[in-house]
């Protein structure tokens, strides 16, 4: 009956498009899932500074819709509905090569702001796909300026370098980790965080994005 309720009240959305969903079991609806710009089989698994990447899209139409509309407009549920895809991409591409979930964190300033950080609630919904839960492990340590707003991958690995660090008392030591975060481009964010895990003595680390731009300076793995 709550989920009725909450239904008529605040009827659930497409993710991509903002449209209200005739069922909301189908998220895209029919129409954007049509369109999504799904990276092909051959593109999807990257190699970079932060090591092996899987990703699940291109960074464009719908796909770049729905996380903005996470970040900047409050629609969380906007990248929870993609999580299916990237869970499926990391298990084929990915497997086998990680025991636990955790994910890439914005500062606590954005956080404030926001009210919510969209890595977690992608790695979250990817997790109950799993039946896991999430394990925050990182976190940020100083505020950055956001990453999109600065030119070359070197300006930006300098300005992402050494801000994460690992939670006191997160278990990290030994430990294989999937590293997920919503959009990679040049990968410093990433391998920055990426850096902390294994500084903190993770046996290894391998990653996850919802998305990548098109033409953005990270290799294909051979």
């Amino acid at each position: 009956m709550m989920e009725f309720l909450l239904d008529l009240l605040f009827p659930p959305k497409c993710a991509c498009c903002g449209r209200v969903l005739a069922s909301p079991r189908v998220n895209p609806c029919p129409d954007c899932a049509r369109a999504l710009p799904l990276q092909p089989d051959a593109s999807v698994l990257h190699t970079g500074p932060y090591g092996l990447c899987a990703v699940a899209f291109r960074y464009e139409g719908g796909v770049r819709d729905a996380i903005r509309a996470c970040k900047f407009h409050g629609r969380q549920s906007a990248v929870q509905a993609l999580a299916p895809y990237l869970v499926q991409a990391a298990a084929e591409h990915l497997p086998g090569q990680f025991d636990a979930v955790t994910y890439v964190p914005v500062s606590p300033k954005r956080l404030r702001e926001r009210g919510y950080d969209q890595a977690r609630l992608l790695a979250d919904a990817m997790a109950r796909q799993w039946n896991t839960r999430v394990e925050p492990t990182l976190r940020k340590v100083r505020h950055t300026k956001a990453q999109s707003s600065l030119e070359g991958a070197e300006e930006r690995r300098k300005n992402i370098a050494g801000a994460y660090a690992v939670l006191p008392g997160a278990a990290v030591a030994g430990r294989r980790f999937l590293l997920v975060d919503d959009v990679v481009t040049t990968g410093s964010t990433m391998a920055a965080a990426a850096e902390a895990l294994r500084a903190g003595g993770a046996a290894s680390v391998v990653c996850a994005a919802l998305a990548a731009p098109e033409g953005e300076n990270f290799e294909n793995k051979p």
